[in-house]
């Protein structure tokens, strides 16, 4: 995703080293790899991680690949005093996972619906929706999908759940649909799937963690590159680039945010919604 973007802002050189938050695949990695550099990725998904690890074997002089969440990861790594030439954190989810209808990600899976994205997630969202009260719910979905009809949404999936309705990723998508008037190209759901995986993978609470450790991950003159999928991450990373840098922590940063082009957004949609915001220490 915005690979070509991402390389003009890390700016990668043979013998340097550099933090692949989200390693997925290894395709950031790989052109990382190619070009000189070692890499540390850190991927949550043990399935990743071993596709991860075939795909880069002809660089494994120059890559270790770490288990667990990039924030506990992240944090391990400056405490430890380790830094990098560049640090990438790609926000997207992995289309493998999405695709993946074992996995409960999308609203036509017809099984649990899981959406853990690997290490570190005590439930799935089944197990998220029958702990949390109608209130809370209601607010995770508002507060991460901003869906403006939450509460209508919290009350239909807990009642559903209740009577033994709703087992799976279609059925949430069902209950969700009976509840919200009008039609539109856009499944009524897709705003309270993306609330409970947010959830579940405490996706913004390991985005805001990494972005307080990142100038300490890197080297001075480093690069970061952060590329997020939707306006509460974009936020996120937009207002804490711009803190670090009024207090001298970055020397320099992007004020506005790259996009993927028309080329790459035809021949990968997903690609789209992407957004990329660097800063140099």
């Amino acid at each position: 995703m915005l690979l070509a973007e991402t390389l003009e802002r890390l700016q990668p050189a043979s013998g340097e080293r550099m933090l692949d938050c989200t390693l997925g695949l290894g395709g950031h990695a790989l052109a990382l790899l190619e070009r000189g550099v070692s890499v540390v990725g850190i991927d949550r998904d043990p399935r990743a991680r071993a596709l991860a690890a075939e795909r880069l074997e002809a660089f494994a002089p120059r890559l270790e690949i770490r288990g667990g969440t990039y924030a506990d990861a992240a944090e391990e790594l400056a405490k430890a005093g380790q830094r990098f030439d560049g640090v990438l954190a790609d926000l997207g989810v992995s289309s493998m996972q999405i695709d993946d209808d074992a996995r409960g990600f999308s609203i036509r899976s017809g099984v649990r619906a899981d959406m853990r994205m690997g290490d570190g997630c005590p439930e799935d969202a089944m197990a998220l929706i029958d702990r949390l009260t109608d209130d809370d719910l209601a607010n995770v979905i508002f507060a991460y999908g901003e869906e403006r009809l939450s509460r209508r949404i919290a009350r239909a999936l807990k009642l559903a759940r209740a009577s033994g309705g709703c087992e799976t990723a279609e059925d949430v998508a069902a209950v969700v649909r009976s509840v919200v008037p009008g039609h539109s190209r856009r499944h009524p759901a897709m705003r309270t799937f993306q609330a409970l995986r947010i959830a579940v993978n405490d996706e913004i609470g390991q985005l805001e963690r990494l972005l307080v450790v990142l100038p300490d991950l890197l080297t001075d003159g480093g690069r970061a590159v952060v590329i997020s999928f939707h306006s509460l991450e974009d936020r996120a990373v937009k207002q804490s680039f711009r803190a670090h840098h009024a207090a001298g922590r970055f020397s320099d940063l992007g004020r506005r945010v790259t996009i993927a082009g028309p080329v790459e957004s035809s021949a990968n949609p997903r690609s789209a919604p992407a957004k990329l915001r660097w800063a140099r220490k």
